[in-house]
């Protein structure tokens, strides 16, 4: 058993390419991911929001892979930029990264601001899985 996303056709169809929800089966381990950040193994925080996108989904990635966990256990985002204009940015960093976030049950949030000021996203997310 899986989980099923999906989008009902009850509610109007997703505004852009996400589905409206996500059912986790009974018995399933979840996951509540912590927001994470453009940062590098070594503590550098990326330059350019693009590649601050990129590396937060690797990490996502990475917490999902310590738990024996994947991207298509991924049930829930929740996607922070301190920057409207950087959606193109968010966009091309999609393109980029090495599996597909495609999908996925998602909500995008323009923020004042993170807790660093060098930061300028951080993804949250959750996963379920029966194990």
């Amino acid at each position: 058993m899986m989980n099923k996303i999906w989008s009902p056709s009850s509610v109007p169809p997703p505004a852009a390419n996400y589905h409206q929800c996500a059912l986790i089966p009974t018995g399933s381990t979840r996951l509540h991911i912590a927001g994470q950040l453009g940062i590098d193994a070594d503590g550098n925080v990326a330059e350019s929001t693009e590649e601050q996108i990129v590396l937060a989904w690797q990490n996502v990635k990475g917490v999902l892979q310590a738990n024996q966990m994947d991207m298509e256990d991924v049930t829930s985002v929740r996607l922070y930029l301190v920057n409207r204009n950087e959606v193109p940015e968010y966009q091309a960093a999609k393109q980029r990264l090495p599996f597909d976030v495609g999908g996925l049950p998602t909500t995008l949030l323009f923020v004042n601001g993170l807790f660093d000021e060098r930061w300028k996203v951080e993804i949250e997310a959750e996963a379920a899985k029966i194990f």
